[in-house]
């Protein structure tokens, strides 16, 4: 489907848009033409680890890459990331063709909006936020895409406030749409539990400084910081989640250290000091225990 919203065409064919803050994005919040997009802009195709979160509309063939999967999209598919977990977005056809908004956690607080953005369902940790649209959602939504491309253009008074407005349009609206292969459960006390944990095990990452370094990493150092007996917090995320406390939290280092090892050049050394181990053959001993593989030679096979 094209973008038909004739608010949108005329906002693509300004052509400069994208112009502003090409190499580093400064702001709270910016709204994207994906097709105008090129190698020396901040917003990268490639995988890697965002300092932003997004609310993409694409249009077309695409791969999307995150640490454990790739998920193959086709037509009009909404898609939200966060700054927690890296991703790539590649395309299958030779072009990009979509529209984001980009912006900062501060971009939506309880003191400008009401609201907490990690507490919307589409922003929580370990859910898998793409939604594939019909025409018509898809035209629902660009129209409101295009209302925030308004804003960006008019540059008013109430800009940002309206820019916040829309956004939060647009993901009140995703949230009432059935995500591809979705993890949402029914609210209750366990579910409460369950999120309480992951939003405090997330709330540790990314970490983006070698100085950084981990600091809940047993089951009862997080029930004791939630107030909680060990006992009871692992078997209510066992029963929400179907796995223990420990063996999540394993995970996310696991997932962590992968990307670490992906992405920076950190020594091993200091990669398992921000990861919380004490000696560097302790985190070698971890890691090679739930990959089969070496951290120097994950690192070696990743970047060969």
């Amino acid at each position: 489907m094209e973008l038909k919203s004739d608010k949108t065409i005329a906002i693509k064919n300004t052509g400069n848009h994208t112009s502003e803050n090409a190499m580093n994005f400064v702001d709270n919040f910016e709204i994207l033409d994906l097709s105008k997009v090129d190698n020396n802009h901040f917003f990268s195709f490639n995988y890697s680890r965002k300092t932003f979160y997004t609310a993409t509309l694409l249009q077309g063939k695409y791969s999307i890459e995150f640490e454990d999967k790739t998920i193959e999209i086709t037509g009009n598919t909404l898609l939200f990331t966060t700054s927690k977990i890296p991703f790539g977005i590649h395309t299958l056809s030779g072009v990009y063709k979509g529209i984001s908004c980009i912006f900062k956690e501060d971009f939506i607080t309880k003191t400008n909006s009401g609201h907490r953005l990690l507490e919307f369902p589409i922003y929580k940790p370990g859910r898998q936020n793409i939604y594939s649209l019909t025409d018509n959602q898809a035209e629902n939504f660009t129209n409101i895409y295009a209302k925030i491309f308004d804003e960006k253009l008019d540059n008013g008074n109430y800009k940002e406030s309206l820019q916040r407005n829309y956004l939060l349009e647009l993901i009140f609206n995703a949230q009432k749409l059935d995500p591809v292969a979705s993890y949402i459960k029914k609210n209750n006390t366990t579910e409460e539990i369950a999120c309480s944990f992951i939003r405090l095990l997330e709330s540790q990452f990314p970490i983006d400084n070698s100085q950084d370094v981990v600091k809940l990493k047993t089951a009862g150092e997080f029930a004791e910081h939630l107030s909680l007996h060990p006992n009871y917090l692992n078997r209510q995320v066992k029963l929400s989640k179907g796995r223990t406390v420990s063996d999540i939290i394993n995970a996310r280092i696991e997932q962590e250290a992968k990307i670490l090892l992906k992405l920076t050049n950190w020594n091993i050394a200091e990669i398992a000091n921000s990861l919380g181990f004490e000696e560097p053959s302790h985190f070698n001993t971890f890691f090679k225990k739930h990959t089969k593989i070496a951290p120097t030679d994950y690192r070696k096979l990743k970047r060969d």
